[in-house]
């Protein structure tokens, strides 16, 4: 499409798509995976000398919030709080979120500092799932959801690289504890600003309960349970994420063996989010084009590739440096392309009437595989591997390369590409 026939957007719309990508930014700092990731790791491991399966243990409380995330959806579907379905309950999780990073900052016990982090994720996983159905909602009434997404992903990850710098330049410039508090209450910001914006730039109707189109829901979601096609994705994406992770292992490996600083390891993972924006870009201009299954069988070799490549960095090195930011850079990108894929295979499946609440279904098994397949990785790098990341690669490797045997049983699931590009694109 040439830039002359480009639409121009409302002021309205504007609105709308600056309210997407700053609420998408904010959870990239609010989130687990933002800015309170590694100060909080860190002082797991050198405040409290928590081993690598423990920390794991206590962090998968936080995924909880994430797993029941077709609650808030229901609940934001057919509960309105004060006559709004979406604004109140934005305001209400995002308030909640940003009061427990405040507590955050005066605690020191691990109980105490996972029960506030577990009510922050209670409000950004609510206010994901939310932000998610307004986004459904806006996209299809003004022909914008392409356009929103983008946004959304962009902004997410450039907070992830600048979360992931932060960081780790806190632990080596204030220490665990310091770096803790201090990540804390720039957190808390977030949150909150979230909340100044959805009241000032969110205009919603007041609707009251509706329990019609609860029922029709009811009955999409019956029929979907009954199709053998959703178990098989569900079943597949369980498998995809069930591989022993090498998340904290790999941070332990990194700290402890290669000798690599807090601020390093930082700039890693923005490394990595650079990649990831590159990868998300190159999707929708190459992948969205082929098949389904070119886009599995692509994600699965690079993700069976990407694992072994982490071999080269079992032992220091002058070079392990440069080949870590070159692998974070790399399989950030291919890493990036697999999730665009998982998430294209869970939306193909879901039945009209019950899109939103079958999809978070699928997001939530996602997200709950993906965290036993942490606690596994850790345990197995622990009390099986004796601390030695090597044999876990292996492992982690293979069991995704396995993923290609699941394959055949994904072949009732419609590709969106089926009437998009020539002839050629659609060949694997």
């Amino acid at each position: 499409m040439s830039l002359d026939k480009v639409p121009k957007l409302s002021p309205q719309v504007k609105g709308l798509m600056f309210l997407f990508g700053f609420i998408y930014f904010s959870q990239g700092i609010a989130q687990f995976s933002g800015l309170m990731s590694q100060p909080l790791t860190f002082y797991f491991k050198e405040v409290l000398g928590f081993g690598a399966d423990a920390a794991t243990n206590y962090l998968a409380v936080l995924t909880i919030p994430w797993v029941i995330k077709p609650l808030y959806g229901l609940i934001s579907d057919f509960v309105p709080l004060l006559g709004y379905r979406r604004k109140s309950w934005l305001i209400v999780m995002n308030t909640m979120a940003a009061m427990a990073f405040l507590w955050l900052t005066g605690l020191t016990a691990a109980n105490q500092i996972v029960l506030a982090m577990t009510l922050t994720a209670i409000g950004t996983a609510a206010s994901d799932v939310i932000i998610d159905a307004l986004m459904v909602e806006k996209g299809q009434q003004f022909k914008i959801t392409e356009r929103i997404q983008a946004t959304q992903w962009l902004w997410f990850n450039i907070a992830a690289i600048g979360t992931s710098l932060l960081g780790g330049f806190l632990i080596d410039s204030f220490g665990a504890e310091s770096a803790l508090r201090i990540a804390a209450v720039i957190t808390m910001v977030a949150p909150a600003a979230v909340v100044v914006a959805v009241w000032f730039l969110l205009k919603e109707d007041k609707v009251k309960l509706d329990r019609a189109q609860f029922g029709s829901t009811v009955q999409g979601l019956w029929q979907s349970v009954r199709h053998p096609t959703l178990w098989a994705v569900m079943f597949f994406i369980i498998f995809w994420e069930f591989s022993p992770s090498l998340g904290t292992p790999f941070y332990y490996h990194m700290t402890d063996n290669l000798g690599f600083t807090q601020k390093f390891i930082g700039t890693l993972g923005a490394v990595g989010s650079v990649g990831s924006v590159i990868g998300a870009w190159v999707y929708g201009f190459y992948f969205a084009r082929k098949t389904l299954r070119f886009q599995l069988v692509f994600s699965i070799i690079t993700g069976f590739l990407g694992t072994i490549a982490y071999l080269s960095l079992m032992q220091p090195s002058d070079l392990a440096g440069p080949i870590a930011l070159g692998l974070s850079l790399v399989f950030g990108a291919t890493g990036m392309v697999a999730t665009l894929t998982v998430l294209t295979l869970a939306a193909q499946v879901c039945p009209p009437k019950a899109e939103g609440f079958t999809f978070s279904v699928l997001m939530s098994v996602k997200n709950g595989a993906a965290q036993l397949s942490a606690i596994l990785g850790a345990w197995l790098f622990v009390n099986v591997f004796a601390n030695t990341l090597t044999p876990l690669v292996w492992v982690s490797a293979l069991a995704t390369l396995s993923c290609l045997v699941l394959l055949p049983l994904l072949r009732g699931v419609k590709d969106s590409t089926a009437s998009q590009g020539d002839g050629e694109d659609k060949k694997d």
